[in-house]
Order: C-alpha cells, then sequence, then structure tokens
C-alpha cells in the first residue's frame, strides 16, 4: 500500500529509548521550524520525500508536529558514532545539538555542511548570518521587533533602538517572550536570545537595567491580540514580526523596526556532506524559491535568494556564528538569565494577568 506523504514524515522506527518518541538514530532527515509556518512547511518536505520514494530513493524524515515536552532533537547530543546521526538536521532551535566530542571529532573537522547558497542579500551577510565555518546554512529569519501601544507608553518617546529599552524612563513598560503557570512567580520557558543578544550587545549591566523595566513576561502569540487594548501590560512589546504584523489595532500601535537591526533568530539547516547527494532534493527545497515564497509572505526573510524580504534600509543583527560557539557564550547567557530569573517575583516583574 503507498504510504501518503504525511505518513512517511512520522515515521517512528522500533520501541525508542522513553518508549514514546522518535529515534532520531533511525531517520535521514529531522526538522522543525517555528509554529506557525510548520504545518505548511512539512507538508512541502513530505511531499518532497514522497516523490524520492516513488523514485525508489528511501528517505526516512521526521517534522514532529508537538509543541514542548520531550524531542528527537533533545536525543542528539547522546550520539556519539557518525553514522547513527541523521543526514540532514533542520532546526530553530539554538540549544546544543552536538556534544563537544562529537563536535571536535565530526563536525568541526568538515563532516557537515550548510550547503549555504552564494546568492546571499547584503542584509543577511551584513548581518552576520553566514556562518564562516560553512558548518551552519541559514535559510530565512524570524527578525525581533518592537510593537509599540501608544496609548500605554503615555507620551514617553517611542524608542528607535534596542539600547533605548534599558533607559529608566521605559519603567514597567517592556514585555518580552514567556510563560508560567497562573500563580507561579517563576517562569518556565523565556525568550533567552533575546536576553543573550542584549548581554552581548550591551553587557550584562544593560540586562540588570533591562529587567527593572519589565512588568512581566507574555507569550508572544497573545502580544499583538493585547496592545493597543484596556488590558494591554505594556507600551512596548519585543516580538517576531510575524507576529507584530499581525496586531489589528493599527491606529494605536506602530511597529519599530530598530535603527540598529532587528535581533534575527535563524532557521537553519546542516547536512552530513557525505550524504548530501542523498538528500539533495530536501536541500533544495528549503533554500528553493517556492518556500522562500511562503515564508517572506509569512514575515520570515529567506536567504536564499539575491534580495531581501525586509522593510526599506531595514538591518538585521546576530551575535555571529563564531560567538555562538565560543565557550564563553554559555556563561554569558546563564548570567544574563540569573539577571532575570532574580527578579521574578520583586518589584520589577510584578504578576501578569
Amino acid at each position: 500500500m503507498m504510504r501518503s506523504s504525511a505518513d512517511i514524515l512520522e515515521y517512528s522506527g522500533p520501541l525508542l529509548w522513553d518508549g514514546s518518541g522518535i529515534d532520531p538514530r533511525r531517520l535521514d532527515f529531522l526538522g522543525t521550524v517555528p509554529v506557525p509556518v510548520r504545518q505548511r512547511v512539512r507538508d512541502g518536505a513530505a511531499e518532497i520525500v514522497a516523490q524520492s520514494i516513488a523514485r525508489g530513493a528511501l528517505i526516512r524524515g521526521a517534522m514532529p508536529m508537538g509543541q514542548g515536552g520531550r524531542t528527537p532533537f533533545a536525543q542528539l547530543r547522546y550520539i556519539r558514532n557518525p553514522a547513527e546521526y541523521p543526514a540532514m538536521l533542520v532546526s530553530a532551535e539554538h540549544g546544543n545539538i552536538f556534544n563537544r566530542r562529537f563536535y571536535a571529532a565530526h563536525v568541526a573537522t568538515g563532516g557537515f555542511s550548510g550547503c549555504q547558497p552564494l546568492d546571499v542579500a547584503a542584509a543577511f551577510r551584513n548581518g552576520g548570518l553566514v556562518d564562516p565555518r560553512g558548518i551552519i546554512g541559514v535559510f530565512a529569519v524570524a527578525p525581533f521587533v518592537m510593537l509599540i501601544d501608544k496609548p500605554r507608553l503615555n507620551g514617553l518617546p517611542v524608542p528607535k533602538r534596542w539600547r533605548d529599552l534599558i533607559e529608566p524612563e521605559y519603567r514597567g513598560q517592556v514585555v518580552f517572550g514567556g510563560w508560567r503557570k497562573a500563580g507561579e512567580n517563576r517562569y518556565r520557558s523565556y525568550n533567552k536570545f533575546f536576553l543573550l543578544c542584549m548581554a552581548e550587545a550591551f553587557g550584562l549591566n544593560a540586562v540588570a537595567a533591562l529587567v527593572k523595566n519589565v512588568p512581566c513576561l507574555m507569550h508572544s502569540a497573545q502580544m499583538p491580540r493585547y496592545a493597543g487594548s484596556n488590558m494591554s501590560t505594556g507600551g512596548i512589546y519585543v516580538l517576531p514580526w510575524s507576529l507584530a504584523d499581525l496586531c489589528p489595532r493599527r491606529a494605536v500601535t506602530e511597529m519599530v523596526w530598530p535603527e540598529d537591526g532587528a535581533f534575527a533568530y535563524p532557521l537553519w539547516l546542516t547536512v552530513k556532506r557525505d550524504r548530501q547527494a542523498d538528500i539533495a532534493c530536501l536541500i533544495e527545497y528549503f533554500y528553493g524559491s517556492a518556500l522562500a515564497d511562503y515564508l517572506d509572505a509569512n514575515r520570515y526573510p529567506a536567504l536564499g535568494r539575491g534580495t531581501a524580504a525586509l522593510p526599506p534600509d531595514a538591518a538585521l543583527r546576530w551575535p555571529g556564528w563564531d560567538f555562538i560557539r565560543h565557550p564563553a557564550t554559555a556563561k554569558l547567557l546563564r548570567q544574563a538569565c540569573d539577571a532575570f530569573e532574580s527578579a521574578c517575583g520583586t518589584e520589577e516583574i510584578r504578576s501578569c494577568a
């Protein structure tokens, strides 16, 4: 019986380590992208895989649709044998997918490639999104911008740069992404990428100053519904462009693309060099014009073309792949998170409805 393309990307293999997920050691392709575009991107990848199978070249793939909980990506760091590693990874995660020994032995030595196209627009190249080592290939970004609730800002000047958010005049105004259970002071998850970018750009003292301006955190998907309404919790929301663009109250809100560049969260891929030919159809799909058109239209600007679907004169900002890889970066991130978490439940970060 011919399997559907959706079935193909739900491949699970035999019993797994915890008995409830997908074993990445059984896969040729493992991917995930942000929730707002996940279904469409998954369907496109599934169709590519189905066409490959019809030609007799089996590709075992998985793009889990769930949000939260254990995922196959969490298991990757335990793989030691490169033969057991998926041929291709697609991710919007910035965690440690390679353990240190595996990275030193099989990644840093040239075993993986980002297959990055050459026709990258200047905004992406100037923003540092092209990996100088060629290991990671970015096919799109989720730019973080500011959504301004003008009545809630109450006459304060509209911020134009990220540095503005640490100024004391914005006390109680800055809201960024996070989630916690009702009644809890501690946030279960929060936008560590934003904190890391602020720490890298302006130092840990800037993170401490930023935290003093934060009344609460909110899930990014809620921000466009709250901004400009009588339930608004701040005058400045930090969120992806894709969500800021959904705010319906345009008369009382404003989207600000920071003059010093929108923090660009990468959607990336990497491929085992000795398997590139086997997985070429999926490499072409993720860098191809059809997917780029879809991502551009949904405010996830694509890199694999010579132009950039960005506002005029818009800049992108990324700390840099060498910075992300440096051992000191993990310590900086912990310190930035400590600065935030120590303020949770204090007068700086109050309860948020």
